[in-house]
């Protein structure tokens, strides 16, 4: 595996690649690897002749100066399990190579709609970091494919409106979120899950799949509401379950008026806050 530490480096590399016509996939990582991350791994392996992923832990999607001092960076481990998942590239940049000083970096497109729901109003300014990380690694790289985690389905929602937006020439992707055996999707954050409260974090899951059940059979708002109980009753505070629209990720009312509908749903478990989601209806 190359790792490289500059923007010069990786792209010199990745340009001798593309003179061969070989197809680049791109998987951006905070690192603190684990199953899920590897699966993104496998997946751009299965699409594309290059893999490249990126481990950064971008300051500017922190909205929590805490979470961003208590976020993992086990870089010793996260290098290990990528060479032996034979990623062909790591990029490794420190701050100033994505941020350079006196760079203006900013994206000026219309994301409101999808910024302002869900996560937004609970980490405000998350997705703007969030969107200028992506759009300026996507500079860099310049992947053919975009490998994303559903388990983060707002985040890749937002992505793919700039990418059209932008008229990027990369194609998203969105690969499935990966589970423990009990239905817990997994996370980085699952390690600071307190032992006595693991036996029901998978509670977030479970009304998920109840939401998924109870289509046709109740109106929208009973659903959120049974599911919203559900997840309460087992100690956790609720952030929001909500049914959405999957492309706008407005609130629905009924279950006829959307094409596609995705349940999505934050509560901490302790000092842990977890999010998760679950596809309705494609």
């Amino acid at each position: 595996m190359h790792i490289f530490t500059t923007v010069e480096q990786v792209q010199e590399f990745l340009a001798s690649k593309r003179q061969n016509n070989a197809r680049i996939a791109f998987v951006p990582t905070l690192g603190a690897l684990h199953v899920g991350h590897l699966a993104l791994m496998k997946h751009a392996q299965q699409i594309a002749d290059v893999t490249v992923a990126s481990i950064f832990v971008n300051p500017t999607q922190f909205n929590d100066p805490e979470d961003l001092k208590k976020y993992p960076r086990p870089l010793r481990s996260d290098i290990h399990q990528l060479t032996i998942s034979k990623v062909d590239v790591l990029f490794l940049p420190m701050d100033d190579e994505i941020y350079p000083p006196g760079k203006d970096l900013s994206v000026h497109i219309d994301l409101d709609h999808l910024t302002n729901v869900l996560e937004g109003p609970t980490r405000p300014g998350h997705f703007k970091g969030v969107v200028t990380v992506v759009k300026r690694l996507l500079d860099i790289v310049q992947p053919d494919f975009l490998i994303m985690g559903q388990k983060d389905y707002q985040q890749q929602a937002i992505i793919s409106e700039m990418i059209r937006q932008l008229q990027i020439p990369t194609k998203l992707i969105r690969h499935p979120t990966e589970r423990a055996d009990d239905g817990l999707a997994l996370s980085s954050r699952n390690v600071r899950i307190d032992p006595k409260h693991r036996p029901v974090a998978n509670t977030l899951y479970q009304a998920l799949q109840k939401a998924k059940r109870l289509q046709f059979r109740k109106n929208p708002k009973e659903v959120v509401a049974l599911c919203s109980d559900m997840i309460e009753e087992q100690g956790f505070n609720l952030e929001y379950f909500a049914l959405v629209d999957g492309e706008n990720l407005q609130p629905i009312r009924e279950w006829n008026t959307s094409a596609s509908i995705v349940a999505c749903v934050a509560a901490w478990l302790g000092e842990v806050r977890l999010i998760d989601n679950e596809i309705i209806r494609e």
